[in-house]
């Protein structure tokens, strides 16, 4: 860049001594300005073509996350679905059971209180049987433990 400059320096100079050298330093400025802004126009570009291949290589990594999450979010549709369908079955099912299991409990448990109130009622029948024909002889059984420990002492 140095060098250039110098020569650039080296052919104004020339062209001012030069007849008609005025005319000559307007046109190779105008040519000098005229190859930067050509140049800077060419930078510019290939900066835009850089950012925009950044964009695209951006653009596709993102679609390519999209793809992904919307295939899990259709997997994971799927699952609710099947799950809530397994619900809604599991549901209706426990109803039907419950009401089942009512149904028979209550009609065994009104069943089981009276076979209990029978057997309650008998047994109460025979110890009372029991204890009317037996409380003679509860009531000598004292009687008779202390004879026997007498003797025993004897």
């Amino acid at each position: 860049m140095v060098k250039k400059s110098i020569w650039v320096e080296i052919g104004k100079r020339l062209l001012i001594a030069m007849p008609m050298g005025g005319a000559g330093i307007d046109i190779i400025s105008l040519v000098s300005k005229l190859n930067y802004s050509e140049r800077d126009l060419d930078r510019q570009v290939e900066e835009a073509m850089g950012a925009l291949n950044k964009s695209s290589e951006l653009i596709s990594q993102l679609e390519v996350t999209l793809e992904g999450r919307a295939a899990k979010l259709q997997r994971l549709k799927s699952e609710y679905e099947r799950v809530s369908r397994l619900s809604e079955v599991t549901a209706a099912q426990g109803e039907a059971v419950t009401k089942t299991l009512e149904n028979v409990l209550g009609k065994n448990q009104r069943r089981e209180r009276w076979i209990a109130f029978v057997i309650s009622l008998i047994a109460g029948l025979i110890i009372f049987v029991l204890g009317v024909f037996m409380s003679d002889w509860i009531q000598k059984l004292p009687n008779l433990i202390n004879r026997e420990e007498v003797s025993i002492e004897i």
